[in-house]
Formats: structure tokens, C-alpha cells, sequence
């Protein structure tokens, strides 16, 4: 098994985050409520910005 870099790391870590809010957008438009779940919105900006913390590799 290969390690990522850190680089690598950060952009699979965004693109999972890009594609969990299209998919939340997508699913709460369809199904629920805007005005009332939003919130679920913030789980792929926390993904994101986890992401994109600085990491020391060690």
C-alpha cells in the first residue's frame, strides 16, 4: 500500500467534499426542505476545511 502525499490528500479530501454537497444539494432539493436543512449543508464546508488544514507529515 502507497502513502499519499500531502497534496494528494488535500485534493481527494476536496473533490469528496465537492461531490458530498452536490449530492446533499441535489437530494435536498428533490426530497426535502430547504428552509428547514440547510444546516446539512455545513458537513461538506467542515470536510473542506478539514481538507485544507495544514498538516505536518511525521
Amino acid at each position: 500500500m502507497t502513502r499519499r502525499t500531502a497534496g494528494e490528500r488535500r485534493t481527494l479530501g476536496l473533490w469528496t467534499a465537492g461531490w458530498l454537497l452536490l449530492f446533499l444539494l441535489i437530494g435536498l432539493l428533490w426530497v426535502g426542505d430547504a428552509s428547514l436543512m440547510w444546516p446539512v449543508l455545513f458537513v461538506p464546508v467542515v470536510w473542506a476545511a478539514v481538507a485544507l488544514r495544514p498538516r505536518r507529515d511525521g
